[in-house]
C-alpha cells in the first residue's frame, strides 16, 4: 500500500494520488467558504441576516459545496458567464430587496421576507463550480415539476458518485474534495430544499425581467427543438448542462452561436441573459435585446435545426427512475412552452379568461376586438348607470368591488390598448384561453349575458326608429330564407303617447306594394310602387278601441271561451287610449308623419285597420293589404322584445325558424354595431344585465361559479401585486373546486326572488380562512384541489417566492380583519412545495420564577401613553411536527403539500417570552376580546383616566398581571408588541380591550363599569 508520506499533488490536474485507505476521509463541507465574486455582492446585500447566515454556513451552503466538489471536474471553465450572471443576479436582487424598515413591517416573517436567493449566495460563496451547479438547478426547475427535478437530481448525484468512486478504485487518483463529496450522504430532503430555493429565485427573476422574458418566450414558443436525444438521464443532463454553459460562455465572449438543439434555448429562459437573436424560422428576423452583459456582440441564431419530434416548444424527455417508490422508470416529457410551463400574472390570467369566454360564446377570432369593445361598453354603462336615478336597479346602485365584470372589462381595455409585442403576447394568452375553454369556465346558459336571446336586445336600442330599422335588417334575411312576402311578416312596436302610456303601432318588415286604388292628391303615381308602410296611432279615439266582431269570434273559437269571457280578456289586453291627448301630441304626430313620408314611407292610421291583439294568440289583422281576406290572418311573435318592438310572422309559418336563418354571430355583429354607434340605452342595457344576473342559477351554473371564483382569487391577489398563478389552472374546472363548492349558499341560486340577487351573481365569494387558503393553493399550484376543512387552522401558506398570511398577523390588532382576508409578501420559508403553517394547540408561555420579582413593576398610570416594549421582536421557527396533505395518491417519493407546526415567538431583546396563538385574535372564537372604537360621544379629552389604572410596562409584568381589576399595557403605536400582548392576555384568560391609538378614557371607564368578567387588560 502506498505510504501516506508519499501523497503527491499533481500540479497539472489538481488531483491527488491517494491511498485507498484515505477514501473514507470525512470532510466537513460547512467549513469551506470562499469570497463571492464581486459581481454577486448585490445578491448578498439583498438577503436578510438569517438567510445570509444560512447561505454562508448552513445546510444550503453545505449542499452547494458538496455538489460543487462532486462535479468540479465535469464543469467547464466559464469566467465570462460567471461574471455576466453575477451582474444580472445582483441587478434582480436589488430590484426587490427590502430596507430594514420594510422588512420589519412583516413582523414575524421579517427574516423570511425579501428575495430568496439563499441557494444562489450559497453557491457564490462555495466556488465557481457551485455557481455552475446553481445554473443547473435553474435549468431543471424551469422545465421540470419539483418531484421530477428532485428525482433527476437524485439519479444524477448517485451516478456521479458511482463514477468518482469507480475511477478512484481503478486509478487511485482523484480530487480530494470530489472524493470526499462522493463518500458523503446527500439526502433527498436536502436536494428538495436546494431545488425549491432555485424555483423561488426563478419566480423573482421572471417578475423583474418580465418584459424581456415575455419577448423571449414569444420566440421560443414557435421553436420545435428537443434537449438532445440521449435516453440515459445522467448522460442527457450532463450534456445539456455542459453544452449550455459552453455556448453561453461563447456568447458572452462575443462569439456567435447556432442553436443546434434546445440546451442553449433552455438556458436563455432559465438564466435571464438576453443576447441578440437571429430567428430563421418561420421567417428571418433580427431581435436586438440590448442586454448590456453581451456588449461584446455575441449573437445566437435560432431555427436552423430540423424538427425531429411532434412536441411543441423546447422539450426534454427523460426516464425518471427515482420518481416513485415502486415500478419501472417513468418516461416523462416536459416543455418550456408558455402554454404549459409558465406562470401568469393576474392580468395575464384575465386575458386567458377572456379567451375562454369568447370561445364559449362562439366568437370567431376575427371578431375578438369587437367583442372585447362590447364587454368594455357594458361595464362602463353599468358605471354610468350608478350616476343616474336608478332605484329600481339594485345592480346600478351598488357595483360590487372586484366584481368579475369589472375584471373582464379591465382585461378587455388592456388588450384594446396594447400594440406590438404586448398585443402579440395578449393574442397568445387569448388563444391559450380558447384552447382550454372546454374545461376552465364551463358552458354559459346564454352567450353575451343573455342579450342575444331571440333579439332580446331590441329593447335596449335607444330610439323607436333605430329599433324598426334593425328589425327590418333582420326581416330581410328572414324573408329571403323563408320566402315570405310583405303581408306575412310585420313589425309591432309600442309607441309612447305619455310618460305612463304606450300604444301599439305597426310597420312593414319588408317593403309592400301599394294595392289600394285610392291615390293621394300629391302622389298620383303611388299605385304599384313598393315602399315601407307605417300605421300610426292618431289619437282619434278617446275610449278603448272596440274589437271587431270577426276578431272576437276568432278568439272564442281558439280559446274555447264564451263571448263575454273573451271580451273580459280583451279589456285587459287592448290599449286604453287617453281620454284626451294634448295639442303637443297632435303636433308631434304630424311631424312624425311628415318625416316618415319624406323618407318614402306610406303612412296610415291604426284606427282604420281591423287589428286586434290578445295574449297567447298574437295579432289579428284582417285587412293588412287593404281589403278583407277570406282566411283569418293571425300573426305570432317571432323575434325581438314582445313588450317593446318585435317581428311577428303569419301563423302558417314556423316562428322558431328564425333561429336557423339568424345565427348568433349575425345577431352579435348587429348588436355590436349598435353599441359602436351609441344607439343603445344605458338604463335598458343595465336593466337587461340585472335581469340576467338575477335569474342566473348562481349556485348551479358552472359559468357564473367560475367567474365568481376568478374574481375571488383576484380579490385575494389584489393585496399582492407581484404574485403569479400557475398556467395549469386553465386546465382545471374552477366551478368544481372545493373552495367554490363549499361557498354555495342555501338559496340554491334562486336569486330572482331577491332584489339584490344580481349583486350576488356578480360579486366575489365570501371566504373563510380555510377556503381562502384552498383557493390560493389551487391557483398557486394549478392543480391541487384541496378541502378547506383541512386548512381551517392554517395561518400562513408558503409557495415558491410567496408567503400568504392571515391579515391579522401583519397588522395592529385593533384593525378588525374580515373572514378570509389574506396578505402576501415576497419571501420563502425554505421548505419545498406548498407548506401550510399552523400554530401549536397550546403555545407555551414563560413561567415567571420567584427570583425574577425585582424585574416586575406595576406602577400607577401617570397619564403618559408610552411605548415601553421597543425591544420586542417576533420570530418564526418550526417545532418539527408536520404531516402531508392528501392531494391524491401518486406513488411519488416527495411530499408536495404539507402542514407544518410553526411557532410564532415573542422575544424581549434576546430573551424568549412566549409563543403566540394568533387565531384567538379573530374575535369569532372568544367573547373575551373587545376592540374599543374611536370615541364618537364628544367626551372631554383628558390625559388622566377617570378610573384607577395600573401600568404594565414589561412582559414579565403581563405574565404576572397586577391584582387590580383594570391594567394598562403601554405599547403605544407598536403594532407587533400590541399583537403579542393581546394574544398573551387572552391566553392567560383575561378580558382584553384593545384601545385605539387616540384613547378616550371615559369610554374605557364605561366599558369597565359594565364588563362581565373579572380582570381587564387594556392594550394601549
Amino acid at each position: 500500500m502506498t505510504s501516506i508520506n508519499k501523497l503527491v499533488p499533481s500540479i497539472a490536474s489538481g488531483s491527488l494520488e491517494i491511498a485507498p485507505a484515505l477514501a473514507n476521509l470525512n470532510f466537513d463541507f460547512a467549513l469551506w467558504k470562499v469570497a463571492a465574486p464581486k459581481e454577486f455582492e448585490g445578491v448578498g446585500s439583498a438577503l436578510s441576516a438569517s438567510r445570509r447566515e444560512e447561505a454562508e454556513g448552513g445546510m444550503l451552503h453545505t449542499i452547494a459545496r458538496k455538489l460543487g466538489a462532486l462535479f468540479e471536474t465535469k464543469v467547464p471553465a466559464t469566467p465570462g458567464l460567471t461574471k455576466a450572471y453575477g451582474t444580472r443576479a445582483s441587478e434582480i436582487a436589488r430590484a426587490v430587496s427590502l430596507d430594514e424598515k420594510g422588512r420589519k413591517s412583516y413582523g414575524v416573517f421579517a427574516s423570511r421576507a425579501g428575495p430568496d436567493a439563499t441557494s444562489l449566495w450559497a453557491a457564490a460563496t462555495s466556488g465557481t463550480s457551485a455557481i455552475s451547479i446553481h445554473l443547473l438547478a435553474c435549468l431543471l426547475a424551469r422545465i421540470w415539476d419539483a418531484p421530477e427535478a428532485i428525482s433527476i437530481w437524485v439519479e444524477v448525484v448517485k451516478r456521479r458518485k458511482e463514477e468518482v468512486i469507480a475511477e478512484f478504485d481503478e486509478t487511485d487518483i482523484a480530487h480530494l474534495a470530489t472524493l470526499a463529496a462522493a463518500r458523503q450522504d446527500l439526502p433527498r430532503a436536502q436536494i428538495a430544499e436546494w431545488d425549491d430555493s432555485a424555483r423561488a429565485w426563478l419566480r423573482i427573476a421572471d417578475t423583474v425581467k418580465n418584459k424581456q422574458q415575455k419577448q423571449l418566450m414569444l420566440i421560443l414558443d414557435n421553436v420545435q427543438s428537443p434537449i438532445n436525444a440521449k435516453s440515459d438521464t445522467y448522460d442527457s443532463v450532463m450534456e445539456a448542462w455542459t453544452s449550455s454553459l459552453t455556448q453561453m460562455e461563447a456568447l458572452v465572449q462575443g462569439i456567435s452561436q447556432q442553436a443546434q438543439s434546445g440546451e442553449i434555448l433552455l438556458a436563455l429562459s432559465s438564466w435571464h441573459l438576453f443576447p441578440d437573436l437571429t430567428v430563421v424560422n418561420p421567417s428571418m428576423a433580427h431581435v436586438h435585446q440590448k442586454d448590456p452583459v453581451f456588449e461584446s456582440g455575441g449573437m445566437l441564431t435560432i431555427g436552423l435545426e430540423v424538427p425531429t419530434s411532434r412536441e411543441n416548444g423546447v422539450h426534454w424527455s427523460l426516464p425518471l427512475a427515482y420518481l416513485r417508490h415502486y415500478g419501472r422508470p417513468v418516461v416523462s416529457t416536459r416543455s418550456i412552452n408558455s402554454g404549459s410551463r409558465s406562470r401568469l400574472s393576474l392580468q395575464e390570467l384575465l386575458q386567458a379568461t377572456l379567451g375562454s369566454l369568447l370561445q364559449k360564446w362562439g366568437v370567431a377570432r376575427a371578431d375578438t376586438s369587437r367583442t372585447l369593445k362590447w364587454i368594455s361598453s357594458i361595464y362602463h354603462m353599468l358605471i354610468e348607470a350608478t350616476k343616474l336615478e336608478t332605484r329600481r336597479l339594485p345592480l346600478a346602485r351598488n357595483v360590487p368591488k372586484h366584481c368579475w365584470l369589472a375584471l373582464l372589462s379591465e382585461a378587455a381595455d388592456h388588450y384594446l390598448s396594447s400594440a406590438g409585442l404586448e398585443r402579440q403576447h395578449s393574442n397568445k394568452l387569448i388563444s391559450l384561453g380558447r384552447r382550454q375553454a372546454h374545461v376552465f369556465l364551463g358552458t354559459p346558459s346564454e352567450p353575451n349575458f343573455g342579450m342575444l336571446e331571440n333579439g332580446l336586445f331590441v329593447r335596449m336600442i335607444t330610439t323607436e326608429e333605430d329599433k324598426i330599422n334593425y328589425l327590418r335588417k333582420v326581416s330581410k334575411v328572414v324573408a329571403e330564407q323563408m320566402r315570405l312576402d310583405s303581408s306575412q311578416i310585420i313589425i309591432r312596436y309600442l309607441h309612447e303617447v305619455s310618460p305612463s302610456e304606450r300604444v301599439p303601432e305597426y310597420a312593414t318588415a319588408i317593403p309592400m306594394t301599394k294595392t289600394s286604388r285610392k291615390r293621394r292628391a300629391d302622389d298620383p303615381d303611388a299605385y304599384g310602387v313598393q315602399s315601407n308602410h307605417r300605421w300610426l296611432y292618431s289619437g282619434r279615439y278617446a275610449l278603448q278601441v272596440n274589437p271587431s266582431t270577426e276578431f272576437v269570434a276568432e278568439c272564442c273559437t281558439r280559446l274555447g271561451k264564451s263571448w263575454e269571457q273573451v271580451l273580459g280578456t280583451l279589456k285587459h289586453d287592448l290599449p286604453m287610449y287617453a281620454d284626451s291627448l294634448s295639442e303637443d301630441y297632435d303636433r308631434k304626430n304630424d311631424e312624425r308623419r311628415i318625416l316618415l313620408e319624406t323618407a318614402g314611407e306610406s303612412v296610415f292610421s291604426c284606427e282604420d285597420q281591423l287589428i286586434g291583439e290578445i295574449s297567447g294568440l298574437g295579432i289579428y289583422w284582417c285587412n293588412l293589404d287593404g281589403s278583407p281576406r277570406c282566411s283569418t290572418p293571425w300573426y305570432r311573435f317571432m323575434y325581438g322584445s314582445i313588450d317593446d318592438a318585435a317581428l311577428f310572422i303569419t301563423e302558417e309559418r314556423d316562428p322558431q325558424f328564425v333561429n336557423v336563418v339568424m345565427p348568433a354571430e349575425a345577431n352579435a355583429n348587429e348588436m355590436y354595431a349598435l353599441f359602436e354607434n351609441d344607439k343603445m340605452d344605458t338604463i335598458q342595457t343595465v336593466g337587461q344585465l340585472d335581469w340576467y344576473l338575477r335569474h342566473a342559477k348562481v349556485d348551479v351554473d358552472p359559468y357564473i361559479k367560475s367567474l365568481k371564483a376568478i374574481s375571488t382569487a383576484a380579490k385575494i391577489y389584489a393585496h399582492f401585486p407581484h404574485a403569479s398563478v400557475d398556467v395549469r389552472i386553465l386546465q382545471q374546472p374552477l366551478y368544481d373546486a372545493f373552495c367554490v363548492r363549499t361557498c354555495i349558499s342555501p338559496s340554491n341560486g334562486n336569486f330572482a326572488l331577491f332584489p339584490e340577487g344580481s349583486l350576488q351573481a356578480l360579486q366575489p365569494y365570501v371566504l373563510s380562512d380555510g377556503q381562502a387558503f384552498a383557493c390560493l393553493a389551487m391557483f398557486e399550484s394549478g392543480q391541487y384541489n384541496m378541502d378547506p376543512n383541512q386548512l381551517a387552522d392554517v395561518v400562513a401558506m408558503c409557495s415558491g417566492d410567496s408567503i400568504f398570511v392571515r391579515a391579522a398577523l401583519l397588522a395592529d390588532p385593533h384593525e378588525r380583519m374580515g373572514s378570509g382576508e389574506i396578505r402576501g409578501l415576497i419571501g420563502n420559508i425554505g421548505r419545498p412545495g406548498i407548506s401550510f403553517l399552523v400554530p401549536p394547540k397550546a403555545p407555551l408561555l414563560k413561567e415567571v420564577s420567584l427570583d425574577e420579582w425585582p424585574l416586575i413593576e406595576h406602577n400607577e398610570f401617570d397619564g403618559c401613553v408610552l411605548d415601553n416594549f421597543q425591544n420586542t421582536s417576533l420570530h418564526l421557527s418550526f417545532s418539527g411536527a408536520g404531516a402531508p396533505v392528501n392531494v391524491g395518491f401518486t406513488g411519488g417519493q416527495d411530499k408536495v403539500v404539507c402542514i407544518l407546526e410553526a411557532v410564532f415567538s415573542v422575544y424581549d431583546g434576546g430573551r424568549w417570552m412566549a409563543d403566540l396563538n394568533i387565531s384567538n385574535l379573530d374575535g369569532r372564537t372568544t367573547t373575551m376580546l373587545w376592540r374599543m372604537p374611536p370615541c364618537t360621544k364628544q367626551h372631554v379629552k383628558t390625559t388622566h383616566a377617570p378610573l384607577k389604572l395600573t401600568c404594565i410596562d414589561s412582559w414579565l409584568g403581563l405574565m404576572n398581571a397586577p391584582a387590580e381589576r383594570v391594567s394598562l399595557l403601554r405599547a403605544n403605536r407598536n403594532w407587533q408588541a400590541r399583537l403579542a400582548a393581546s394574544s398573551i392576555s387572552l391566553a392567560l384568560g383575561h378580558e382584553t380591550v384593545i384601545l385605539p391609538h387616540d384613547v378616550c378614557w371615559h369610554c374605557l371607564y364605561q366599558h369597565a363599569s359594565c364588563a362581565r368578567f373579572g380582570k381587564i387588560i387594556a392594550i394601549g
